[in-house]
């Protein structure tokens, strides 16, 4: 039965609501993305390109239906704090040389290492051509606020452009969040200019996200991003692409991709801290390429693919893919998919609960 909503377009999407219903009705027991991408994408196109003082910016994309235009490539926090000073140092300033604008952070990456650097090599420069997002792991509403604090002092800025809540867990998480204030926390920040959007990540467990669309749903609360997995073996397993992916898409909310190549997985080995045991086989280059885990990602509606990036060369090389035009069908993103039926699982997404 038709509703009154039907034929109003999704404003993040463009589509309009049966449209959209139609495509998730394509969902089968396979392991396809589910019929989001029945043809050329087009809700996940660039929106055009941009400059500013420092020159040309990497492509942009729209962060959900009420946030900002981003670049499509965003600097991993992690291993800016991990990295020496000289090569944290050089790695935000090609970042920026190659039209990156968009740089991650959390308080937890080198116990505050990371930030440190953002506030000695970013912020005093470059911070009104940045996009800075940090996170708190804080489970009650009087320790997330102490870590905005901490944070923004550590940045040196009086402001972030994206504050998340870190790393959901489980359902029960979300509830403890919700239940202590967590959130109270967020929209008081947002209210005070401390935090221009906000938003939650996770790579535990998919659930923990539909958890949180649904309660802040219910709470009418507007958040405007949401981090997550996204790589071609994520729909073998405990997939955040196929179960949460679309719900962000029809919420409005923009998807940001990490653990793209499986916290290095994908090229072997046992990198992590679970399932240490276990050495892997690449999947790269032996069933797909960089280009080919790369382009499933940004071929996907997804804002930005955050990326760590241990030196500057690997800068460039993620820039010049940022910077190539992947409108792959559902058919080009399968044959990703497929390759990586010999090396998905919880060995190779070992941070899945």
């Amino acid at each position: 039965m038709k509703t009154e909503n039907d034929n109003t377009p999704n404003l993040h999407t463009g589509l309009k609501r049966r449209e959209f219903m139609t495509m998730l009705a394509g969902c089968t027991a396979s392991l396809m993305v589910p019929g989001l991408f029945p043809g050329p994408n087009t809700f996940a196109a660039d929106t055009g390109s941009g400059s500013d003082r420092l020159g040309k910016l990497l492509p942009l994309r729209k962060m959900g239906a009420l946030g900002p235009v981003v670049t499509n490539l965003g600097v991993g926090g992690d291993h800016v704090g991990s990295a020496s000073e000289k090569d944290a140092q050089a790695i935000i300033e090609k970042a920026l040389e190659e039209g990156v604008r968009f740089f991650d952070n959390a308080p937890l990456y080198s116990g505050g290492t990371a930030e440190k650097r953002y506030g000695k090599f970013l912020t005093p420069k470059y911070r009104d051509v940045s996009f800075i997002m940090t996170k708190t792991l804080a489970t009650t509403r009087k320790d997330a606020l102490k870590d905005l604090d901490d944070s923004l002092s550590r940045m040196r800025t009086d402001y972030v452009d994206l504050w998340q809540v870190h790393a959901l867990q489980s359902p029960g998480d979300v509830e403890e969040r919700f239940q202590n204030g967590v959130l109270d926390a967020f929209q008081e920040a947002q209210e005070q200019g401390r935090a221009r959007y906000i938003g939650f990540t996770g790579h535990g467990s998919y659930k923990a996200h539909l958890n949180m669309l649904e309660r802040i749903k219910e709470r009418g609360l507007k958040m405007n991003a949401s981090q997550m997995p996204v790589n071609p073996a994520d729909p073998h397993h405990e997939s955040f692409v196929t179960h949460v992916v679309p719900r962000c898409v029809e919420a409005g909310i923009g998807v940001l991709a990490m653990k793209t190549l499986a916290y290095g997985r994908f090229f072997g080995g046992s990198k992590g801290w679970r399932r240490t045991g276990v050495s892997l086989k690449p999947a790269i280059p032996a069933a797909l390429s960089m280009e080919d885990v790369f382009g499933f990602v940004w071929s996907l509606p997804v804002t930005t693919l955050i990326s760590g990036m241990e030196n500057v060369r690997q800068v460039s090389q993620n820039a010049a893919m940022a910077r190539k035009t992947w409108d792959w069908n559902q058919a080009e993103r399968q044959k990703r998919i497929d390759a990586m039926i010999p090396f998905a699982g919880p060995d190779l997404e070992f941070y899945k609960s």
